[in-house]
């Protein structure tokens, strides 16, 4: 395993089981030890239908874009609430796992078959059968402009 520090690209498309507890194992290549700094975010994207997972760096950048919001702009304040409830931290075990909560399982409609893609800086976990994309709603679109403002 890594130190967390990912220096190589998340690449290729790689087949995985999600077991009874919610947990992955994340391809060799791709992974990473946790804990602290090293910890990633695994976030159900509804306009992907997927769970995006975000490496440390990325996370780093979400914290720092997060703390200059303040309580007087509720607009992002509810986007920073979405990203936040559709999201989870996560950090590999000894045998590279990584636990998503029962939401992201749910909203990305995960069966135990999973299929991984790389997206060179961040990696997707899908189902087989991914729900349909949704691109247009208003909580969607909230979503969207909360990561452009956070700049991912």
């Amino acid at each position: 395993m890594s130190n967390g520090t990912h220096i190589g690209l998340f690449s290729g498309i790689h087949h995985g089981k999600l077991d009874e507890k919610n947990r992955v194992t994340i391809p060799a290549a791709w992974r990473f030890e946790g804990g602290g700094e090293t910890s990633f975010l695994a976030m159900f994207h509804p306009a992907l239908g997927s769970i995006v997972v975000f490496p440390p760096a990325m996370v780093r950048r979400i914290f720092d874009a997060a703390t200059q919001v303040t309580v007087s702009d509720p607009d992002k304040m509810d986007a920073l609430r979405l990203l936040g409830e559709n999201s989870v931290e996560v950090a590999c075990d000894k045998a590279g796992r990584i636990t998503l909560n029962e939401h992201v399982v749910k909203e990305a409609q995960l069966g135990r078959d999973v299929v991984f893609k790389g997206g060179f800086t961040t990696f997707q976990i899908l189902s087989k059968n991914p729900p349909v994309v949704d691109r247009t709603s208003e909580q969607t679109q909230t979503i969207l402009r909360a990561l452009a403002a956070l700049g991912l």
